[in-house]
């Protein structure tokens, strides 16, 4: 473990991360912000969905430095008298927690199919290619779109059906994240399987893959135990930048009125909520958390871009 952290601080991607006060400020941000969420509960100034604290007479406070601002708000509330600092925290918990398991389901649909497709070949390599061809035809938000409405159309009849067999019932707020981690994942699948593949045509006519075949390793063992860690290196960089992604497609659903639940609301839609007074004079409602997600994005592309560049070896 030593051996490996020192190889690690003594590597081309600390030097290049250490000299880039750009990457290290964006590296600072966002485990701040993912700290926040986090720990929302328990750092955030005030708890936002317990009804017993809120008070309807605090409604549109401005922030603390504008005329009418309390110093109990920073950053003023909503029209429930809501802090809208602690409703970013917890808002920004959602946002995190959509984006990241978006990204590990597609990457694992993507890599699977990636190696499957490289490896194998054919007409199942054919077969593939010709689904994801097809589903980069559509835009993602399209078919994040279609999957939601196609469950929120077949829940009431599922539920009744688990009803009448004395099952119980489905609770759509309750599945609702899950639908949309999964409507997320289902867009984003492509590119991981297209890149995990072209590596994989590279990679399994090498030496150590002959060898493998030779001593009579079975495919699968070859695709996951051989080829899968000489290809993970792109995807890593591709995660990393589809974060930023996925939190957008789900701030995009949830503005919309398509995407979590308003009991468990994310940044999204504490943007869609104050954008209905936007206009009125309480500005901060809508600019806050709409600026909490640019904040947050931005820095995740950062990191991204930079470790996409740290780990080419032609720039080195």
């Amino acid at each position: 473990m030593q051996d490996a952290l020192k190889r690690f601080f003594d590597g081309d991607i600390w030097w290049s991360f250490k000299h880039n006060k750009l990457v290290m400020i964006a590296f600072v941000i966002a485990v701040l912000c993912v700290f926040a969420s986090a720990f929302a509960p328990l750092v955030a100034p005030h708890n936002p969905f317990d009804l017993k604290t809120l008070n309807l007479l605090d409604a549109f406070t401005p922030p603390a430095w504008a005329a009418n601002g309390k110093a109990q708000f920073l950053l003023g509330t909503d029209d429930q008298g809501r802090d809208v600092l602690s409703t970013i925290m917890h808002g920004s918990r959602v946002s995190l927690l959509v984006g990241i398991c978006a990204v590990l389901l597609a990457m694992t649909i993507g890599i699977t199919l990636g190696l499957i497709s490289g490896y194998v070949g054919g007409s199942v390599d054919a077969f593939i290619m010709r689904v994801a061809d097809i589903q980069l035809s559509f835009p993602a938000i399209l078919i994040a779109l279609l999957i939601d409405g196609i469950f929120k159309l077949l829940a009431p009849k599922l539920s009744a059906f688990l009803a009448s067999a004395g099952l119980g019932t489905i609770n759509q707020d309750n599945v609702s994240i899950a639908v949309l981690i999964f409507a997320i994942a289902a867009s984003g699948w492509v590119q991981y399987a297209r890149t995990v593949r072209g590596s994989t045509l590279v990679e399994r006519n090498k030496e150590y893959v002959q060898a493998a075949r030779v001593i009579g390793r079975r495919p699968l063992s070859i695709m996951f135990s051989h080829v899968l860690p000489n290809v993970l290196g792109p995807v890593l960089v591709l995660a990393t930048l589809h974060v930023g992604t996925a939190i957008i497609t789900e701030a995009t659903l949830s503005f919309l009125g398509v995407g979590v639940p308003p009991t468990q609301p994310s940044l999204g839609t504490l943007i869609r909520i104050g954008n209905d007074f936007l206009f009125s004079g309480e500005w901060w409602i809508t600019v806050f958390p709409g600026l909490a997600l640019v904040i947050l994005v931005l820095s995740i592309n950062i990191l991204g871009d930079w470790l996409r560049d740290a780990l080419n070896p032609k720039l080195r």
